[in-house]
């Protein structure tokens, strides 16, 4: 008896196990059929989806706000630094406009004060002690 001889009979068992497979898995599952009279709402589940929705909704407008009135004040404080900065350069300008040598000297000599013809340097890492020339021989 040859192999060939058999491989009808085979699939036709194949077959057999596939049709008789696929009938016991749909037995195991049973039909669902609406009962009359006890038919499910929808209404509760799509009431629960749009509170649900209309909540995130609400969360969202909510931050938008929150986020759009720190933008404001962000703006506002970024407006003071600006004018603090202008009033802080401006007194530096003042500041700087004072101190110049040229206005130094004039108002020293307005107080009173005459420049010095010669100099003296103290040294005072050690012991103060006059080291212009000139002074000494004034002291004696």
């Amino acid at each position: 008896m040859a192999l060939s001889a058999l491989a009808p009979a085979v699939e036709r068992s194949r077959k057999a196990v596939i049709n008789r497979g696929t009938r016991a898995v749909l037995k195991l599952v049973p039909e669902l059929k609406p009962v009359p009279g006890e038919q499910a709402s929808d209404r509760l589940f799509y009431g629960l989806i749009g509170l649900i929705l209309s909540l995130g909704l609400l969360g969202l407008l909510g931050i938008n706000l929150l986020l759009g009135h720190d933008a404001v004040r962000i703006r506002e404080l970024k407006l003071e630094v600006i004018a603090i900065n202008e009033d802080r350069e401006a007194a530096l300008r003042q500041v700087a406009s004072i101190s110049t040598p040229e206005n130094l000297a004039r108002r020293a000599i307005a107080l009173g004060m005459i420049p010095s013809d010669t100099p003296v340097f103290l040294d005072i890492s050690e012991q103060p002690k006059i080291l212009d020339e000139s002074a000494k021989a004034g002291k004696r």
